[in-house]
């Protein structure tokens, strides 16, 4: 939906919410008040009721709808939605679970059951506070994806894998991905690839506890055997953060995870289960230390929403997410400001380093990090910097790399090589001399009667797809020696339209 449209959108839905809102009112004073207990306070601290949603929507409770919600000698307003992203980092939600057919009531990266001291067994009220008095925020937030590969363009793409690189941070040190190991969102062998190929020495695993890793790895069909030997060799930490981020838990896991980083060589990968919230603030966090601004933080944490729902830039969607997401963790958690202040002209470099003297790391740790994370890309060999010389006609980027050049250093048809860009956009793709994959796979092209190498997604538009022009700079790396030979001999037949070179007729 382009802007002008989803700006139409919100209007109808708002005279239509102008026309009924009379009807609304007299039907909210006939809606009961329903009460039910807490049967289960989740890992992050989300209570889940004994009272299904539908319970809610036979009685007139509708989503947008603002609720009164009485927890104890507390009452709170807060708005009834499916998702925790319908609402600000920090703020409530009473949530349609649709996937689990829970009702939940919890705090958006934030802990419910501590700040209000509930535990299993204890009794809420719902009431309805104001009809539809939440519905044009939520239906602007509202996000769809798929679990699907084919719906996406690329591996990187569908496993929301991509290099940091933003100010102070050049591509190939840090990295981000939706979850190696668990498989809930159906990535997890995609981003193991990707790790693979970008050559990933040092994870924080922000998500997951030992417990749940071996969990996770001995679960049927999971191979994840990089990450696997990862572990093995001590270079994964699990951190089992929860989600609040103004907690002593959350302040205490992220210390761990520097320490972890300081200690180790890269690249380093950061995750949690969709690479999106708590893997954004970390990384966010990182990138304003190293002198990102608040414009560049922004892109890159919601490269994530792009990714798995679509989300365009500009859009008001766009804005609508950012600025109740990444702007306001940045503004309340990291620089210690209310959310009502504009951070877009501050030094975010200075509020970084306080924030983490305030998680605990002492002034010389900050300094190793910093040293850390402004080391040389990390690449395996043979590997090459390039430049895009030439979008051509079909989107594919014609780099400023001689054919025989590249050979030269040690490619051969064939092999596996990883691309990365200097906007952080990674693919891992065959090097061949012709278009020897399907139809929008990657491939970096020798093409017979060219003289330099191109990047290209076979019938797709690698510029549109990669956000690279003219002038995008990258690296090549040999990721994977001849792993697509195999492939590449069985797809390159030749043949001659010569009567005497076949046996009969």
């Amino acid at each position: 939906m382009n802007r002008a449209r989803e700006k139409t959108f919100i209007r109808i839905a708002a005279i239509v919410m102008a026309f009924t809102l009379p009807m609304m009112i007299i039907a909210a004073e006939d809606l009961p008040i329903l009460t039910g207990k807490v049967i289960e306070v989740q890992k992050y601290g989300n209570l889940t009721m004994d009272l299904k949603p539908k319970d809610l929507y036979d009685v007139g409770f509708e989503l947008g709808d603002i609720l009164n919600v009485t927890v104890g000698d507390v009452s709170l307003k807060i708005p009834f939605c499916t998702s925790y992203s319908d609402v600000d980092t920090g703020s409530l939600v009473v949530r349609d679970d649709q996937k689990n057919n829970l009702l939940v009531v919890a705090i958006n990266m934030g802990n419910f059951a501590t700040k209000y001291n509930v535990k299993a067994g204890d009794t809420l009220s719902f009431s309805l506070s104001e009809k539809a008095g939440y519905l044009s925020e939520y239906l602007i937030r509202q996000l769809k994806r798929t679990n699907v590969r084919s719906d996406y363009a690329t591996d990187s793409i569908f496993a929301n894998f991509r290099s940091v690189a933003t100010t102070g941070i050049k591509p190939g040190v840090i990295y981000r991905s939706s979850n190696p190991i668990n498989n809930e969102i159906g990535r997890a062998a995609y981003a193991d690839a990707l790790c693979r190929a970008v050559g990933i020495q040092t994870v924080i695993n922000l998500s997951d506890s030992k417990e749940d890793i071996a969990k996770y790895l001995s679960a049927p069909g999971i191979k994840s055997d990089y990450y696997r030997s990862l572990l093995d060799s001590g270079k994964v930490v699990a951190l089992n953060m929860g989600v609040d981020i103004l907690g002593a838990d959350f302040a205490a896991k992220f210390a761990e995870g520097i320490r972890f980083i300081i200690a180790n060589d890269g690249p380093y990968l950061i995750h949690c289960t969709e690479g999106k919230d708590r893997a954004g603030f970390v990384s966010a966090v990182l990138e304003a230390l190293m002198g990102a601004d608040l414009q560049e933080i922004v892109a890159d944490y919601m490269k994530s929403y792009e990714n798995y729902y679509g989300v365009k830039v500009g859009s008001d969607q766009y804005d609508a997410i950012a600025k109740s997401n990444i702007v306001a963790s940045l503004t309340t958690a990291m620089c210690g400001l209310t959310k009502d202040i504009d951070i877009s002209g501050i030094n975010l470099s200075k509020f970084a380093e306080w924030y983490l003297l305030s998680i605990g790391l002492k002034q010389g740790e900050i300094n190793e990090l910093k040293a850390k994370l402004s080391a040389e890309p990390m690449v395996k060999e043979p590997w090459v910097k390039g430049k895009v010389t030439q979008i051509e006609k079909y989107g594919h980027a014609l780099a400023d790399i001689t054919i025989q050049d590249f050979n030269n250093l040690g490619f051969a048809f064939g092999d596996l090589v990883t691309v990365i860009f200097d906007n952080g956009f990674v693919l891992e793709a065959p090097y061949l001399d012709g278009y020897y994959v399907n139809a929008g796979d990657p491939l970096v092209r020798a093409y017979p009667g060219h003289t330099n190498i191109g990047i290209c997604i076979n019938y797709g538009k690698l510029n549109e797809v990669a956000q690279v022009k003219v002038g995008s700079g990258f690296i090549i790396m040999l990721s994977n020696p001849g792993a697509y030979r195999t492939q590449y001999e069985i797809r390159k037949l030749v043949r001659s339209n010569k009567r005497e070179d076949y046996a009969s007729d």
